[in-house]
């Protein structure tokens, strides 16, 4: 009897060890492909219904590596994926997800177990419903792991009683329920734990690309994002014999700036003369700070004439615009720029950036807040 009961509950935890191992495996696959797919851009309607159906659809998948107790009930870890969508996403993906849950277990076959594992998940999203509510009231840090240990509790309590009645062999039930309790806790908290470092792993590496080319502090294109632009146009145009211009602006006097009225000032006046040339310009300009006060605007498919008057447009709106350097505080600058066209100006496609520094360092010396152009 007792080499009966170790080869039962051997079996039983190697098959919920099998059903975790998926578990994760599939949970590992799924984030990777949401990044990809960019899921976090989507709408919120649609994250609903797409990030819903992938983990109620991973629920499903883990019915066919579930554990055959009786010839109708189906034992396996269904109810993570459910806790993960309310924990990490939202009550209505949880609601979704079971939804397709229930749907998918009917498919095993419309039975009395069916029937009950339909009750299980109804009761399930209500009480991690109630239960994700009273952490968000009473947890100010919204600890996940707490959230989801009392999740994992008051699933395996309803699972106990409904698995006790649909299983009338005390004998199985005696192997099954503490198995059934340590797996699920276990594989519960793992599955938080995947998830949550993934994610975090995710959002610290779209950090990382993302400030791999945006300037921290005006959020336009950084030095680097402007030369990976810049070389990929100047081979279009060169390809395609289009014109393009390059605009390179410096701020006058900005050293004084931030004598004057300190840095913090002089990085307000960089923030908002990113909003100015962005409004000044054509809206599928590309505008970079390129380092310190010096900002540049690259004009695809833009001729001498046009550049020169949209330069122009920029240093009148700068010269207007009041800047703030603090609350209360105001005052105006003005910017010098310098202007190239290939190939109007410039036939040799290596030379426009040098040329057009060429000409704001002549707009610099003829007097500041000016444009200057070479011919």
């Amino acid at each position: 009897m007792k080499l009966r009961r170790d080869s039962i509950l051997l079996a039983l935890f190697g098959d919920l060890f099998v059903n975790l191992c998926v578990l994760i495996s599939l949970i590992f696959i799924y984030l990777q492909l949401r990044r990809k797919l960019n899921s976090d851009g989507k709408s919120y309607k649609k994250s609903v219904i797409v990030d819903g159906l992938s983990g109620g659809l991973l629920g499903v998948l883990l019915m066919y590596f579930s554990i055959q107790v009786s010839t109708e009930t189906l034992v396996d870890l269904r109810f993570i994926p459910v806790m993960l969508l309310v924990i990490f996403l939202g009550v209505p993906h949880a609601i979704v997800g079971a939804l397709v849950i229930i749907v998918g277990r009917f498919i095993f076959g419309i039975t009395v177990s069916a029937a009950a594992a339909a009750i299980f998940m109804i009761i399930l999203i209500v009480g991690f419903m109630v239960i994700d509510r009273f952490f968000k009231k009473v947890d100010v840090d919204l600890n996940s792991y707490k959230k989801g240990f009392v999740m994992i509790l008051f699933s395996n309590i309803v699972f106990s009683i409904i698995i006790s009645v649909i299983i009338e062999d005390t004998d199985i039930l005696k192997i099954l329920i503490p198995c059934y309790w340590i797996i699920s806790i276990v594989g519960g908290l793992i599955a938080i734990f995947f998830v949550d470092y993934i994610l975090k792993t995710q959002y610290l590496l779209m950090r990382y690309e993302q400030e791999s080319t945006t300037d921290f502090l005006t959020g336009l294109n950084n030095v680097r994002q402007f030369d990976t632009i810049w070389n990929t146009l100047i081979s279009e145009a060169t390809a395609k014999n289009e014109r393009l211009s390059l605009l390179i602006i410096d701020i006058d006097h900005f050293k004084n700036v931030n004598d004057t009225y300190g840095h913090p000032a002089g990085d307000r006046i960089l923030i908002e003369l990113g909003k100015v040339l962005k409004s000044s310009s054509r809206s599928f300009d590309i505008i970079s700070r390129n380092g310190g006060e010096e900002f540049s605007v690259i004009l695809p498919d833009c001729q001498q004439e046009q550049a020169v008057v949209i330069a122009e447009r920029i240093r009148k709106s700068v010269e207007v615009h009041r800047f703030k350097i603090s609350s209360t505080d105001s005052i105006h600058i003005t910017v010098s720029i310098g202007s190239a066209t290939y190939p109007e100006t410039v036939a040799d496609t290596a030379q426009i950036v040098g040329i057009a520094d060429e000409c704001l360092y002549k707009a610099k010396r003829t007097g500041r807040n000016r444009v200057c152009t070479s011919y």
